[in-house]
């Protein structure tokens, strides 16, 4: 089941329910991509037809972002919770070792990939990693994706794990998941230099008060005007939710 904020549908979910759906997803072979979306991410589908269809036909869209919980906790889904990429990793990485799962990462910097399989490594040992790439610089319709796919095919991660930010991630996990046989593309965006410690993320107390956006703006400032308009675009939706009259079980 999934609920609408705009146009762009999301999951019913949180980490426990996603993880045993993934999980029984590839116990049952059904191989799709999973998109983790935010404020950001749920405006611009909003307002791109192209990335609404990416959105809305992914084997998962998962509500990344405590206002988009508020927001499906407000409209009647009271049982919503946050599924962020960072925790999404964690979650998936802690079952791999018993379930076989390996890993396939594409994104970042040489440097913050090796810190990253480091870091993995040694908090889950047993954990398989199959490859890690730093891409060139490039729009997705550059990328070789046939060349991808045929290596993806042939090393078989359980899940490829896409740092390359949103829109460009799930871009590629659209054009990317039809020519897999068996890996699920996740696009995670800053999630590889979280778990790499090259960027600090919000304590836990500002993510749980939904406030993770403005301590990345610390550090980032320079991406503060990515979030006005998705601000503004949200605080409607939100503020519409209050004529919303039915309540949903």
């Amino acid at each position: 089941m999934r609920f609408n904020i705009g146009e762009i549908e999301i999951n019913n979910t949180d980490l426990l329910k996603c993880l045993n759906s993934i999980k029984e997803a590839v116990k049952q072979g059904t191989f799709g991509y999973i998109c983790v979306t935010n404020v950001r991410t749920a405006y611009l589908a909003n307002q791109n037809p192209d990335y609404l269809r990416i959105q809305n036909s992914s084997l998962m869209t998962v509500p990344d972002g405590m206002p988009l919980v508020w927001y499906a906790q407000r409209t009647g889904y009271k049982n919503v919770g946050r599924v962020s990429g960072t925790d999404l990793m964690n979650a998936l990485f802690a079952v791999s070792p018993a379930e076989q799962y390996s890993h396939y990462f594409y994104g970042s910097t040489e440097d913050t990939l090796k810190k990253l399989s480091a870091n993995i490594s040694a908090k889950y040992p047993g954990i398989i990693l199959k490859k890690c790439v730093s891409p060139p610089f490039q729009p997705v319709a550059d990328i070789n994706v046939e060349e991808l796919a045929a290596e993806l095919n042939l090393l078989k991660p359980t899940f490829f794990w896409a740092g390359l930010g949103a829109p460009k991630q799930e871009y590629l996990a659209d054009r990317l998941q039809p020519l897999l046989t068996g890996t699920i593309c996740i696009g995670v965006g800053l999630s590889f230099e979280y778990l790499a410690g090259t960027v600090k993320r919000a304590p836990q107390w500002a993510q749980r008060a939904g406030l993770e956006w403005m301590f990345r703006m610390i550090q980032q400032p320079e991406k503060i005007k990515r979030i006005v308009l998705p601000f503004f675009w949200f605080l409607q939706i939100w503020l519409q939710s209050f004529f919303i009259r039915e309540i949903r079980s």
